[in-house]
């Protein structure tokens, strides 16, 4: 029997000699206590790289330890060229990043040491039977495998751009998916070639869902095809096709894979919220039922809803970043939605204190760090704002919102025409996006305050198919199409509005029109923003 000491040592070896062929050499203590006494006659490389990577998986599967997994993921399991690589490819500071490698092996070594206390006071256990399955129960609740794409091209050449799609794919939705649970590459690229059922690959890895996809590329484009499945009823939640020119192939592959695993995230929380329903009551279900709400922030009511599901979470798990960073999204998104206007600043006061906790909890956290953009747009801090978003957009190019935000700060500064090129990048990038009626709202205002109202009124209708309840759109729309000059549509718009707002007047409207602190936006804004006033006053709103 080894002392604790040596068992550490070959455990260290081993991950360390992960990626090659013989990592079994020199490592027979490994060899002979921890495969044979599990599994005879598995002692094999690959038997022990499947032992770490799945003890690894399943140690750090809590929505606390996702960002510990990743981090093993990339030094060992599936190593980036260097550590400094792995920490910025995770957003992480390198200090950050070493403070999780240690943790997380630590915690591995000690996992393994006492299954091998345990193991050794047991008799031992027969090799698995083929085929051998995990339950439905068993599954995590967010776990996914993405399998590698088919390459329809014709040409083998092209599997570099497939492959690497899926590649980027895993890392991405591993740093969004906070809490999920995403099977290695390694592991996926088994399946490459071949022909497996939705449901026994599901089976076989112990998953929820599967997505599955193929790449078209020529010359000029690179189509991409998705589906995600959902691995124990075999039924297709959700597919979704992207289409790029193919001008420079690594923003492509960033976008596509960033607009890949913002959906697919979405599609996740949104079915596993419906599986759970309504009693099951752990942080991590609370915490997931509140995002599906958050996701959908159209109705008002969905906002506290969320933010009372977060509290109970926080309740449960006081150290719950991601209960305290979607406190702070409901509150801000109640503000700069308008939808509780006369709380602007006590809403703003709890955001920030939320952001605050999850930051120094977290400090690397995506979401985290979108929250504390929005707030500081939502304070009127502008320039600050625009820093902090574009070190998302740095961190995700894919990510829509972020183009989003870039736009409106920049729109409050007085600089419209660039405001528009970011609010036509973010639909560029997410036409489907279902947040695309905040972006679109934003183009229509800045192409109204430019003169340019045919286009207003082209990308203010839009939102009123995906948003409808979002009253403001039906005055700004009212007021684009007046200035269009087409009076019957203008009238019926404010009419619209005005049934659901009756009191609502031009003073009224100018006094609430923006989301933020109106002494801190700049006199071309205010300026521009006039041509609105007298939309609203063709259409027929009094004074």
């Amino acid at each position: 029997m080894p002392t604790r000491g040596e068992f550490e040592s070959a455990v260290r070896d081993a991950l360390r000699n992960y990626s090659r062929g013989d990592l079994l050499t020199g490592n027979g203590l490994l060899h002979a206590q921890l495969l044979n006494r599990r599994a005879p006659g598995t002692g094999t490389p690959q038997a022990l790289k499947t032992l770490l990577a799945e003890t690894a998986a399943t140690l750090f599967a809590g929505e606390r330890d996702q960002r510990v997994y990743r981090v093993l993921d990339l030094t060992y399991f599936h190593p980036a060229p260097k550590q400094e690589a792995a920490a910025a490819r995770l957003g992480l500071s390198f200090s950050t990043y070493r403070r999780h490698l240690t943790t997380g092996v630590e915690r591995l070594v000690e996992c393994l040491w006492q299954q091998e206390q345990e193991a050794a006071e047991q008799p031992r256990v027969s090799a698995p039977r083929a085929g051998q399955i995990a339950s439905p129960s068993t599954r995590p609740r967010l776990s996914i495998v993405i399998l590698p794409f088919l390459n329809l091209s014709g040409d083998v050449n092209a599997d570099y751009l497939v492959d690497g799609i899926v590649d980027s794919l895993i890392t991405d939705l591993s740093s969004r998916l906070v809490g999920g649970f995403i099977i290695s590459r390694s592991t996926a690229f088994t399946y490459k070639g071949r022909s497996v059922a939705i449901r026994q690959v599901g089976q076989e890895l112990g998953v929820r869902y599967v997505l599955e996809g193929s790449v078209l590329a020529d010359p000029n484009r690179v189509r991409v095809n998705v589906q995600l499945i959902d691995a124990e009823t075999d039924e297709h939640i959700w597919a979704e096709r992207f289409d790029k020119q193919r001008s420079d192939i690594l923003q492509v592959q960033d976008e596509i894979v960033g607009r890949l695993s913002r959906s697919v995230g979405f599609e996740m929380i949104r079915t596993e919220a419906a599986r759970r329903g309504l009693n099951s009551g752990d942080s991590a279900d609370l915490v997931m039922r509140a995002r599906a709400l958050v996701n959908d922030i159209k109705r008002k009511e969905n906002a506290a809803e969320a933010v009372n599901l977060f509290r109970k979470a926080l309740k449960l798990d006081p150290d719950c970043v991601n209960a305290m960073v979607g406190i702070a999204l409901a509150r801000i998104y109640q503000v700069i939605n308008l939808y509780r206007p006369e709380e602007r600043d006590l809403l703003l006061d709890e955001a920030d204190e939320m952001v605050t906790r999850a930051m120094a909890l977290e400090p690397d956290h995506f979401v985290v760090q979108k929250a504390r953009g929005l707030l500081l747009r939502a304070r009127g801090r502008f320039s600050e704002a625009i820093v902090a978003t574009e070190a998302l957009i740095a961190r995700n190019p894919g990510e829509p919102t972020a183009y989003k935000e870039m736009g409106l700060n920049k729109l409050y500064l007085g600089e419209t025409r660039e405001a528009v090129a970011w609010f036509r990048r973010a639909d560029a990038i997410a036409p489907r996006d279902p947040e695309r009626w905040t972006w679109l709202q934003g183009l229509g205002r800045a192409l109204m305050q430019l003169g340019h109202d045919a286009e207003a009124v082209d990308a203010l209708s839009q939102p009123m198919d995906s948003n409808p309840v979002y009253l403001r759109g039906k005055a700004m729309l009212a007021a684009a199409e007046a200035l269009t000059g087409n009076s019957a549509s203008a009238k019926l718009y404010l009419a619209e509005y005005t049934a659901l707002e009756p009191e609502m007047t031009v003073r009224r409207f100018a006094a609430q029109r923006s989301s933020v602190p109106t002494d801190a936006v700049s006199p071309t804004y205010r300026r521009e923003s006039e041509r609105i006033l007298d939309g609203l006053r063709r259409a027929g709103m009094l004074d």
